[in-house]
């Protein structure tokens, strides 16, 4: 069976469409590829539109929904026709573009954005946002929750079956081990207790438990983990909250950067950005991260 890659436009009005064909003049994937949006949203006029998703050839397709529910966002259709896809074996990864997460908000679409969405539509309880370039590497313990709210998910148990989890699926993606690298969650990693008792009395006694599991080093305080790890060689830093970990992984990697949703029965890789409303329609939207992300999908389902 052909593997194929899905890639859903993401918000029309926003980066998408263009960071979209410009990644497909620039890059020829192994696999084919299905650019799913609405009738006239292709990004390419010259892209060859198909009605069947069945013994597709090496090339670039693109698949339009002839009637979009107009009672959702486009974006969040795309998004959805592409988990059918995934879900009944029709596709074996999905590229997300960037969708507005206000839009879906403002649709009462009751998710936060695609994460969640695709771990919903796919049953699962566990998963987690895993950010891959080729020099950084950052998987985040929270997700989409506000500052206030991150302290009571530090727990025992919580770090441990994260640690489990995040090791199994990277090693079941890329097939290989990788070196953790724990980031502190307060100053200094907590100065031993005198600028937060996190570190010594959650995080020490739950990674002591994965000794002889897994390859971890730390904890290193937060402003120095990121540089150690660029050191090393296959390895992952651990952040405790969104911000901890973005904003040093962007910085990196000047955009080229790639979420990559772990825990998913399909392959997902989405660039780390927005919809750049700001300069969409310009043409001057940079698809480098839209490359890799595709690059990334690429190379993940070919291993399977």
């Amino acid at each position: 069976m052909k593997k194929i890659i899905a890639v859903t436009l993401g918000e029309p009005t926003g980066v998408g469409p263009e960071i979209i064909e410009k990644t497909f003049s620039r890059y020829h994937p192994k696999h084919p590829v299905v650019i799913i949006g609405s009738h006239g949203c292709s990004p390419d006029p010259e892209i060859r539109v198909i009605s069947r998703i069945e013994k597709l050839e090496k090339g670039i397709f693109f698949y339009p929904l002839e009637n979009p529910d107009d009672k959702t966002d486009e974006s969040f259709a795309y998004v959805r026709k592409a988990v059918d896809l995934a879900l009944t074996g029709k596709v074996q990864a999905v590229v997300t573009a960037p969708i507005s997460k206000q839009k879906w908000m403002e649709r009462g679409i009751p998710f936060r954005g695609h994460t969640g969405y695709l771990a919903h539509r796919s049953g699962i309880k566990q998963y987690g946002m895993f950010f891959w370039s080729e020099d950084l590497k950052v998987s985040l313990f929270t997700l989409h929750i506000s500052l206030k709210d991150i302290f009571p998910h530090i727990k025992k148990q919580r770090i441990i079956d994260f640690m489990r989890f995040l090791d199994q699926e990277l090693r079941r993606l890329f097939g290989k081990k990788f070196n953790f690298f724990i980031s502190g969650l307060n100053p200094h990693a907590g100065e031993q207790g005198h600028l937060g008792t996190e570190e010594e009395e959650i995080i020490k006694p739950a990674l002591s438990k994965l000794e002889g599991e897994m390859n971890i080093a730390g904890i290193y305080p937060p402003d120095t983990v990121f540089p150690t790890a660029l050191r090393a060689k296959d390895s992952v830093v651990v952040c405790w909250y969104h911000d901890q970990g973005l904003i040093p992984f962007k910085l990196s990697r000047e955009r080229a950067g790639v979420n990559l949703t772990l825990g998913l029965p399909f392959v997902r890789t989405s660039p780390d950005h927005g919809t750049a409303f700001d300069i969409a329609g310009q043409g001057i939207a940079d698809p480098a991260s839209m490359i890799e992300a595709v690059k990334l999908a690429d190379h993940l389902i070919a291993r399977k």
